[in-house]
């Protein structure tokens, strides 16, 4: 197996960087790693590449913070997740790979955007509205490699405790990354390139949750880390979109 020096160092600083933050708000390290891989790496080596890069990271971080789980919600979202993850899993495969990276390039940027909407008042009977943003959270999971922004904002419409609201968004997406993953291996997007572009970042992982361990214990302002990671999602999706 090769070990390129340059692609090493390129895969490891942006999982250093999204697995960072990803400990801080409970979300962020497929939103800020695959527009940024696919500029240099094949989209279909990226997503299932980055999904399974997040297990350790997301194990981790889940023995951690598990007492603060929603297990009722995370049912919910993950149940219905799995109808969404087939068709995504088709879009992927079939797709050619410059398309698919302007596609997430602009997909990134529209998602960015709509994080920062308002949410509004939370809603009364959530049972119905939480199916449904499983289920596209699912198709984007296995497509895109990005389930987080609908549960990320139907959290912030819901109300979430902060404590409550990281736990289960890290653990939902822990959750869903896995089965994304057994469905991409059942149409044959699971490949042994996406396995070397993870022992390529392997070394970010361990930074990331290491310097997020660190951080979560004396860094309270999450917001300006939040606000950093959007521009730095918008810049790599535009970027992903143009080149």
């Amino acid at each position: 197996m090769d070990f390129p020096i340059r692609e090493i160092c390129y895969a490891s600083s942006i999982f250093w960087i999204a697995g960072s933050l990803q400990g801080l708000t409970g979300f962020g390290f497929n939103l800020l790693s695959i527009p940024a891989m696919v500029l240099w790496f094949p989209a279909q080596v990226v997503v299932p590449g980055v999904l399974m890069s997040y297990l350790p990271l997301g194990t981790g971080q889940f023995i951690q913070l598990r007492r603060d789980v929603d297990w009722k919600v995370l049912g919910m979202i993950v149940g219905s997740a799995i109808v969404g993850m087939p068709l995504g899993a088709f879009v992927l495969r079939d797709t050619d790979a410059d398309v698919m990276k302007r596609a997430i390039g602009l997909a990134m940027v529209v998602l960015a955007v709509v994080l920062q909407l308002r949410p509004g008042n939370p809603f009364r009977h959530d049972a119905l509205t939480c199916g449904g943003v499983g289920m596209f959270s699912g198709f984007l999971s296995s497509s895109i490699g990005v389930s987080g922004p609908p549960i990320v904002l139907f959290g912030l419409k819901q109300r979430w405790p902060q404590a409550m609201m990281r736990a289960t968004l890290l653990t939902c997406f822990l959750c869903t990354s896995t089965l994304s993953l057994c469905v991409l291996w059942a149409v044959g997007v699971l490949t042994l390139e996406s396995l070397q572009f993870v022992l390529w970042g392997a070394p970010g992982l361990i930074l990331g949750f290491l310097t997020a361990t660190y951080l979560r214990a004396r860094v309270h302002q999450v917001a300006v880390f939040r606000w950093i990671s959007i521009g730095m999602v918008m810049a790599g999706g535009l970027a992903a979109a143009i080149f």
